[in-house]
């Protein structure tokens, strides 16, 4: 028993001694216990803790199933424990609150445990847990709570910010928001007492046992419990009350004098290091006191870590940087400044952050408002280094590629230097000079560098410099706010200084023949935000003296400029004075270049300055800088609009420049004069360009330019409804049209512009009204209808196609964008005109099938935008009420084939469809369509008499009674609106071409044309003459004696029974009667026994009738045939299948196909009916029937069915052959879905066996498997699904058979199955492994391959994935000794799980493991921290051009 060679069982770690034994419980419960037996908890009542893992001996007063919980939690497994956590928050929700109760003596030393465990997700789910037990206890949780908040507030920091993020609702679930101070007031002690442990005396080597935790697991513990602990502190102090804040300064200050805690400063990880500088700026916000007492340590750690650019410790560490420099006013002397601080800022700043601009800038500006002078002693090299090394960050290599970090440097520029030039504006000395230098030396030259950088222009630069002008501005007294007299001085200085340098550096770049571009649109990019920004423009009036209108016109009277509307200060105000200047000269200076040089960049560069700075004075200056070149006064000047002097002396002859293609800023210019020109002068010149023979693209981009917005086109109005436009519009389309039928090819490739313009005019509205006059609207439509009215009367009208083309899209373009455009005449002129070209064949219009397309579209718009008018009705005149005209008229008098008639058929029931889409549900359009499109009385009777003289009953109108004018009518109109058309069509069409009578008693005897007439009449009929027709074809004397008469009748009688007419039940037994009789006498027309090669198509026509009539007894009359007739209808039923499988070279004939798949469709039908009816309809059947369909029918059927498919595969081996019965292989199909499980299992299949393999299964079983399995790779796709359906009904029962062929096992062994796959199975799977490996090489993972349908891969893949959906159904429902195979599969995959535990997806593809490399994500980005694949980054990088993270969108190092 006792012995010291005893050997020690496996796992048992249980301590040896006592003092072994404390230090296990102190590692593992993470408090301090207490004696062995008695919890830790200060309270009056002692209760039983176990001594080992917390839950080892639980007392039994607890719950059982709380118990054994309980113990899982201190298993090792981590799947084990996680389920256990799981189970017990469930248990807490669901048990009783007495139960739960009984838990909390042991769940503190548990839960300070588990809530530190080394897996993230029991972390979580802890917490999770936890909150379910704070829920049901409530208050009884309060005797515990000095041993759980210490690990509480320490689950609230937890670096997994799930599991923080539970921790922190559990804690609000239990305590409001008013509470949770006094609660962390009665645990402060404790709280820090454990936060302090961890921080002070804790290793990586005591908080996880050595012995089973790697080494690499208890480093990442320490770590996180370090950064917890850290932030810990933060949160404690933060929510604690000032009285309780004062009362912990002590045990503070003991953390605080440790060296150990000072070292975190500079711990290797980041995290550690960022939780260190969060605790410090809460120590400076709550605890002034001890950090003013700790300067000496604190102010060399925070204020010499800025070079700590990790992303995670250098927003906590700025943020300490201000708190300290805030809250100590001598922390300058415990640091040196110019050695120590100084050089790491500057290295900062000209590396712009370090990629870390977001979070380090903007405390920049905050940091220079608290330097003291001896910091920045000389202030003049202080600044000049401090904005000098600012600006260098800009082009660094992170600012240059990151817009956002560009972004946040120039704000803080701006900033900055905002501040220093407010906080020195004494008049002379240093402050002077400082600000000089930071004009002249750092703005200046920061926007000459934004000249030349499209990314600096496009950010906050231009906006922030123009702010702080209008600050200056302000200060300087221009806006009416100013200060003191020195104050203005010095500001109204600074703006001048500023001008004049920003002038001089905008004539440097401007004044060049070689200007760049980019910098001459930054130059206009800058003067356009300040003007919006700083300077309030308008316009002023002209003098009075000034006279208004064109040279060699009759003088006007003075008329107010548009622009009037609003009132302008002066532009020669001061606060503007500089400012217009600027733009003066650099307007003269392009105007210089223009004129001498023909320079198109300063062309465009004017037209950018003339958009923003349409004043007089500008116009005035460089009108008179030109007059006076050529010898002109100014007084002569003077007395005209200087703005339509330019426009018409320089902007109009550029404009009718031969040759020129970039006329949009030459339009433009035309714009930004008119804004000082008056609606007259607007309308004037206007109407000149419009007639100097321009072209046609300019005018489209002046058009488009003028209703670009509200304002420009009221200005513009009388122009654009002005008959010059209007004409001239009316002449183009014209002129366009002409040319379309002459010269089709110029129409295509010449005449796009002016389309475009037709059809801009044509659709561009506002305010509801047309841009042009209506009446030219009116006739340019007109003139487009008569040109595709044309169209109809052309015999080649190809050679119109281009000229059709463009109007379609003029067309469809106005139907879609103009509300009520279908109001006007002239439109519903054109959609009748588009929907006769579309209901017409293209025999007749001679139109391509892709302009066809296009019209139909067209029509669709147009009825569309007609149907939506409220007010729409069906009128004489109207589009709806000449179409339906035309519709009849074409039906009535036109000689049509049936080509014809079929495209007029669909065209009239796309137009009833777009009319039911798009009207409400109230409307009566569509009944006032009908009613239009029927003939009349007069019409009917006239189509009657027609009709030859047996005609002896007159035609039914199916609209002859009143319709009403319902929604509901409408609907069921809509319902049966393909039938009644087909009706209408069909009727109509036997009237006209057939001479065929519609009297029903002329139907029989019943021939093929006439059934088919019948077959489309049937369903509209009205119950009297369906019911003549049924008395017709079930009279004797129509019930002939040769085959054709008996199928006519046979199929008239099914097309009455499915289109649901009742039928007596007398009438349906004399008919079977007679069927059953024809069975002794005319056996040869069921064709039992026959070759079916020799049967012609009448008999087999026959024969298919009989199954469909027998088909349709079982489905809606069961109960009304008794016993002989059931065993006609089923002993038929089995003769016929015989016949199918002995016919089975035959099926190359389409007939013999149609046979074999109707008597499936029998056999369907009654296996559905003995399968699915409710009993009380089995009841009156015949007693005997449902066991002799049980134990006859059923095996004899699939005895002939199952080996079916395997006859057509051998008979017919090609699937692509046109005559293989691939709709036999669906229809067997469908019927062998119903075969039993026992009929599989025993079935009579020729034997079929492999050599050389192994087998336990019975023979029958085997040769099943054998016989069908390779058939889930025939390339037919019904055959494919068929036999995996059948082999699914058969995997199941594998196990239970395995070993039952295997006579040569002893007893013993056939207890215990083999259980291996089907080796035919197994077969499939590694012939197509390979194939599919090729086929799917290329695809990754989450990606997807589209196969082609039909082809050889697609069975091939189609096959490989049955046969695995087979072998999982074969795994999951094998038995074992030791669990299914589908249990062991998901222990293997919880391995799997275990061993990438930790490991973040890749967020490229979202997977661990990558698809192809099998790789794990090992490259890791700077600033996210994020890990990918190699392969996964290359593949981004390439496919993006960019080399950016794909998550933070970083540069990627």
């Amino acid at each position: 028993m006792g012995g010291k060679n005893k050997q020690r069982t496996k796992g048992n770690v249980r301590p040896s001694s006592s003092g072994r034994a404390a230090e296990v419980l102190t590692r593992e419960g993470g408090v301090i216990p207490g004696f062995v037996g008695f919890d830790t908890t200060v309270t009056s009542e002692l209760s039983y803790v176990p001594a080992v893992h917390g839950a080892e001996e639980i007392d039994n007063l607890v719950d059982a199933d709380f118990r054994l919980v309980l113990r899982k939690l201190s298993k090792r497994d981590v799947v084990t424990r996680l389920k256990a956590v799981q189970d017990f928050g469930s248990m807490c929700q669901e048990r009783d609150a007495e139960e739960v109760k009984g838990v909390l003596p042991y769940w503190p030393r548990i839960y300070c445990k588990i809530s530190v465990d080394h897996d993230r997700r029991i972390r979580e789910a802890t917490q999770q847990a936890f909150e379910q037990l704070v829920l049901k206890v409530r208050r009884s949780l309060a005797p515990f709570l000095k041993s759980l908040m210490g690990h509480w507030i320490l689950s609230q920091c937890d670096t997994y910010t799930p599991a923080a993020s539970a921790a922190c609702q559990a804690f609000q679930a239990a305590f409001s928001p008013t509470k949770q101070p006094e609660a962390l007031s009665f645990c402060k002690d404790e709280i820090l007492n454990v936060l302090q442990d961890i921080l002070l005396k804790e290793t990586a080597d005591t908080l996880s046992d050595p012995q089973s935790v790697t080494e690499e697991e208890r480093e990442a513990k320490y770590v996180r419990m370090l950064t917890s602990s850290l932030l810990g502190v933060k949160r404690l102090l933060s929510l604690l009350l000032q009285d309780d804040r004062t009362a912990l300064e002590k045990r503070l200050a003991h953390l605080v004098n440790s060296a150990k805690f000072w070292k975190y400063s500079k711990h290797k990880t980041p995290q550690v290091r960022g939780a260190f500088f969060e605790m410090v700026c809460a120590l400076c916000e709550f605890t002034p006191g001890l950090v003013q007492a700790e300067a000496a340590r604190i102010c060399p750690a925070v204020l010499l870590s800025i070079d700590d650019t990790d992303p995670v410790v250098l927003p906590p560490v700025w943020e300490a940087v201000l708190r300290v420099v805030s809250t100590i006013p001598d922390c300058w002397t415990h640091v040196n400044a110019k050695k120590g601080f100084l050089p790491k800022l500057w290295a900062l700043l000209k590396e712009g952050g370090k990629g870390m601009a977001k979070a380090l800038h903007p405390n920049l500006m905050p940091l220079l408002s608290k330097l003291p002078q001896e910091v920045t002693d000389p202030t003049v090299d202080f600044y000049t280094t401090f904005f000098t090394s600012f600006i260098q960050g800009l082009s660094s290599e992170r600012a240059v590629t990151s817009f956002s970090e560009s972004a946040v440097i120039v704000t803080a520029v701006i900033e900055c230097l905002r501040y220093c030039i407010l906080h020195n504006t004494e008049k002379e000395g240093d402050q002077k000079k400082i600000r000089t230098m930071l004009i002249s030396q750092q703005l200046l030259p920061l926007l000459e560098k934004a000249l030349g950088s499209p990314s600096l222009q496009n950010g906050p630069l231009f906006l922030l410099v123009t702010e702080m002008l209008v600050s200056w501005e302000k200060r300087a007294g221009l806006h009416g706010e100013g200060e003191a007299i020195d104050s203005k001085d010095v500001f109204q200085g600074l703006l001048a200084d500023f001008w004049e340098g920003l002038g001089l550096l905008f004539v440097r770049y401007a004044d060049n023949e070689e200007a760049d571009p980019q910098a001459l649109e930054g130059i206009a990019t800058l003067l356009q935000v300040s003007l919006k920004k700083s300077v309030k423009i308008c316009f002023s009036k002209q003098e009075d003296n000034e006279k208004t209108g064109v040279e060699g016109d009759d003088v006007e009277k003075p008329v107010q400029t548009v622009t009037e509307l609003v009132k302008e200060k002066a532009f020669g105000s001061p606060q503007t004075q500089h400012f217009e200047d600027v733009v003066c000269q650099l307007a003269q200076l392009c105007l210089v270049h223009v004129n001498e040089r023909n320079s198109k960049r300063h062309h465009v560069f004017l037209s950018l300055l003339l958009r923003s700075f349409h004043t007089p004075r500008v116009f005035r200056v460089i009108e008179l800088d030109d007059k006076i070149k050529d010898g002109e006064q100014r007084d002569d000047i003077d007395t005209k609009n200087p703005a339509m002097q330019f426009l018409l002396e320089q902007v109009v002859v550029w404009l009718a420049e031969k040759d020129r293609s970039d006329t949009e800023h030459l339009v433009e210019m035309v714009f930004s004069s008119l804004y000082c020109c008056s609606w007259q002068e607007t309308t004037r010149i206007l109407n000149h360009i419009t007639t100097m023979d321009l072209q046609w693209g300019i005018i489209l981009q002046i058009i488009q330019r003028a209703c670009a917005d509200p304002e420009t086109l009221k200005s513009c109005r009388d122009w654009l409804k002005g008959s010059v436009l209007g004409e001239q519009l009316l002449g183009l389309t014209e002129e366009l049209c002409k040319v379309g039928r002459s010269s089709p090819n110029s129409a295509s490739s010449t005449s796009n512009h002016s389309w475009t313009l037709i059809s801009l005019v044509l659709s561009q509205h506002h305010n509801n009204e047309p841009v042009i006059g209506e009446v030219y609207m009116e006739k340019i439509l007109e003139k487009l209808h008569a040109t595709l009215s044309e169209t109809k009367s052309l015999s080649d009208a190809g050679n119109m196609e281009p000229l059709i083309s463009f109007i379609c899209d003029v067309t469809s373009t106005f139907f879609s964008s103009v509300e009520d455009c279908l109001l006007l005449l002239s439109a519903e002129e054109l959609l009748l005109t588009v929907f006769q070209l579309t209901a017409q064949d293209q025999t007749h219009t001679h139109l391509s099938d892709s302009l066809l397309d296009k019209l139909k579209k067209v029509c669709v718009a147009g009825v569309q935008s007609l149907v939506q008018h409220s007010e729409y009705e069906v009128k004489e005149g109207g589009f709806l009420h000449s179409a339906a005209l035309w519709v009849t008229n074409q039906l009535l008098t036109v000689s049509m084939d049936i080509k014809s008639l079929q495209v007029l058929g669909m065209a009239v029931q796309s137009l009833v469809e777009t009319i039911i889409s798009g009207c409400d549900q109230d409307s009566v359009l569509l009944v006032q369509f009908f009613i239009q499109l029927m003939p009349s009385q007069t019409e009917w009777t006239r189509i009657r008499q027609a009709l030859p003289p047996q005609v002896i009953q007159p035609i039914h109108h199916p609209y002859s009674k009143k319709i009403t004018n319902s929604c509901t009518t409408i609907i069921k109109i809509w319902k049966r609106i393909k039938n009644i058309l087909s009706c209408y069509m069909t009727s109509l069409t036997n009237v006209l071409y057939i001479e065929n009578c519609l009297c029903l008693v002329s139907l029989f005897p019943v021939s093929q044309s006439k059934l088919s007439t019948l077959q489309v009449l049937c369903p509209t009929m009205n119950k009297e003459d369906r019911d003549t027709l049924v008395a017709l074809a079930t009279a004797k004397q129509n019930f002939g004696l040769c085959v054709t008469d008996v199928y006519g009748c046979l199929a008239v009688l099914l097309c009455c029974l499915k289109a649901n007419t009742q039928v007596e039940d007398e009438v349906v037994q004399a008919v079977l009667a007679t069927v059953m009789e024809w069975r002794n006498s005319k056996e040869d027309w069921f064709l039992f026994g026959s070759d079916l090669s020799k049967a012609s198509a009448e008999q087999l026509n026959l024969a298919m009738e009989l199954m469909r009539f027998l088909s349709w007894l079982v489905t809606n009359s069961p109960t009304v045939l008794a016993g002989s007739q059931w065993d006609f209808l089923l002993c038929s039923m089995l003769a016929w299948l015989e016949t199918a499988c002995e016919n089975v070279s035959s099926l190359w004939n389409l007939w013999v196909q149609l046979f074999v798949c109707e008597n499936a469709a029998l056999i369907v039908e009654l296996n559905q009916f003995f399968t699915s009816s409710s009993p009380d309809v089995l009841e009156e059947l015949p007693s005997e029937l449902t066991a002799e369909w049980t134990d006859f029918f059923v095996e004899g059927i699939y005895n002939l069915l199952l080996p079916l498919p395997i006859k057509i595969t051998d008979a017919f081996t090609e699937p692509d052959d046109p005559v293989f019965p691939l709709a036999v292989l669906q229809s067997v199909g469908l019927a062998l879905t119903y075969v039993p499980v026992q009929q599989l299992k025993q079935n009579s299949l020729p034997p079929r066996f492999i050599v050389d393999q192994n087998t336990n299964l019975p023979e029958p079983l085997q040769t099943f498997l054998n016989t069908f399995c390779p058939l889930l790779l025939f390339k037919a796709r019904p055959l494919q699904i068929t036999v995996y359906h059948l082999l699914e009904k058969v995997m199941p029962q594998l196990p239970e058979c395995d070993g039952e062929g295997d006579n040569n096992k002893s007893d013993d062994d056939r207890d215990e199955p083999s259980l291996s796959p089907p080796a035919s199975l197994m077969t499939i799977l590694s012939t197509c492994e390979e194939l599919c490996d090729s086929i799917l090489a290329g695809v990754q993972v989450g990606e997807f391959a589209v196969v082609q349908p039909l082809s050889v891969e697609y069975s091939c893949i189609l096959g490989y994935l049955l046969a695995w959906k087979l072998l999982l159904t074969f795994f999951k429902s094998s038995p074992s000794c030791n669990g299914s195979i589908m249990e062991g599969l998901a222990l293997w995959k919880n391995n799997v799980d275990k061993r990438f535990e930790g490991i973040e997806d890749c967020m490229i593809c979202f997977s661990v493991i990558h698809g192809s490399n099998y790789s794990l994500p090992k490259k890791g980005c700077r600033t996210c921290k994020k890990k990918f694949h190699s392969a996964c980054l290359y593949k981004w990088f390439t496919s993006s051009n960019k080399s950016t993270c794909p998550l933070c969108r970083e540069t990627f190092f």
